[in-house]
């Protein structure tokens, strides 16, 4: 075999190689999902009405003050700027996930099997869920009792970046905060090894 030919075949593998979807290519999805919390309280009015500390951040780029978030709570039955990025996640394999709070107030990121309300009754009730999500809530005394932290009921403090739960490639998950139950983010199992159920 010559040099020429020699060099030809393996620039031509080389090239085989690159393209998608021969040589095991494919599109993976990362094994991580970084999760953003979001949330645009102003501490001046949030902590006059929910105590000091309620809301701990910069309100350089702009703030919603705590009457602001009550009326778009009661126009809209949620508050576009309090929210999970991604709200959804196609997922191929095993995913992870790390959420990092962006916000000023302390949030969830609770797996549960269908979305509802929080431990906060009237969240609950202005944004129009007025039955708890069990992994959030119980009801004793015809009061709401938050659930205590687990590896599916994660809590994060303003500021603050954690682990949170896997999810397997065949899931499909919900998760929400128990705060602020229309902060939701979906997983949607693609399947890609054919699907198990």
């Amino acid at each position: 075999m010559t040099t020429s030919m020699s060099l030809g075949l393996v620039l031509f593998w080389a090239a085989l190689a690159a393209m998608p979807g021969l040589a095991g290519d494919r599109d993976e999805r990362p094994a991580t999902v970084n999760v953003d919390i979001r949330d645009y309280c102003d501490p001046a009015t949030f902590n006059a009405v929910l105590g000091e500390g309620a809301c701990v951040r910069d309100t350089t780029f702009g703030a919603i003050t705590f009457p602001g978030f009550n009326a778009e709570l009661g126009t809209e039955k949620s508050v576009g700027a309090w929210r999970f990025i991604p709200e959804a996640v196609k997922s191929e394999e095993d995913i992870n996930f790390t959420l990092q709070n962006l916000g000023g107030e302390t949030h969830t990121f609770t797996r549960v099997k269908k979305f509802g309300g929080g431990f906060v009754a009237p969240l609950n009730a202005a944004s129009g869920n007025p039955v708890p999500a069990p992994e959030c809530a119980q009801v004793v005394d015809g009061q709401l009792v938050p659930q205590p932290p687990s590896a599916n009921n994660v809590f994060v403090p303003a500021g603050a970046t954690v682990p949170g739960p896997q999810v397997d490639d065949d899931d499909h998950a919900k998760f929400q905060c128990c705060i602020h139950p229309w902060m939701r983010l979906t997983v949607n199992a693609s399947h890609r090894h054919g699907d198990r159920r």
